[in-house]
């Protein structure tokens, strides 16, 4: 149950769509993390307004959104901590793209726990921290693009990312079931 980034790419660039699919994936995330949830149609509708289509979406890009949301639900709250930031894999893009996605992905997961209005005053330390580290992340790009440590550079950012948009979720998501019991 994953999201191949690659055929999301050109599903994209085919239906026009403004911002990226890591952008969308990170505003998914970001507002998910919060603790905040969307009906199918509330979803829709914010997907089509962050994508910024010019024209009303095709069936398969529609499709595509409605497994979006479902996925990125499913990842981000399972326990085995599977969840990643839809960024490009090696094979389909250059280490300075995959951070460019990178820098997409931070600012749309703050977009997204934005969005959400589940803050308040409430954010503990933890939270606190990890997105003003998103909030550096999105603006991460390359500045030498022959530095031998870029690909070990954009591999340790994206694996905090991936971290830290679980560290949100299980902080803003606590049961409130009383049973007492942390997830870490």
């Amino acid at each position: 149950m994953k999201i191949d980034f690659a055929n999301t790419a050109d599903l994209w660039l085919e239906s026009r769509c403004y911002q990226s699919p890591s952008a969308l994936h990170g505003w998914l995330s970001g507002y998910l993390a919060s603790g905040a949830r969307l009906t199918p149609q509330q979803w829709m509708a914010e997907a089509l307004d962050y994508l910024e289509l010019d024209e009303d979406p095709s069936d398969n890009l529609s499709a595509t959104l409605r497994h979006f949301y479902d996925v990125v639900l499913a990842t981000i709250s399972a326990e085995e901590m599977a969840y990643e930031p839809l960024l490009p894999k090696d094979e389909d893009a250059d280490v300075i793209e995959q951070v460019e996605c990178l820098a997409e992905w931070s600012k749309g997961f703050l977009d997204g726990f934005g969005a959400s209005e589940q803050s308040g005053n409430k954010l503990s330390k933890d939270v606190l921290e990890v997105l003003n580290d998103l909030d550096a992340f999105s603006q991460a790009q390359i500045e030498d693009d022959k530095d031998p440590d870029n690909e070990a550079m954009y591999l340790e950012l994206a694996e905090h990312a991936r971290v830290a948009a679980l560290t949100v979720f299980y902080s803003m998501n606590r049961s409130t079931s009383g049973s007492g019991t942390t997830l870490h």
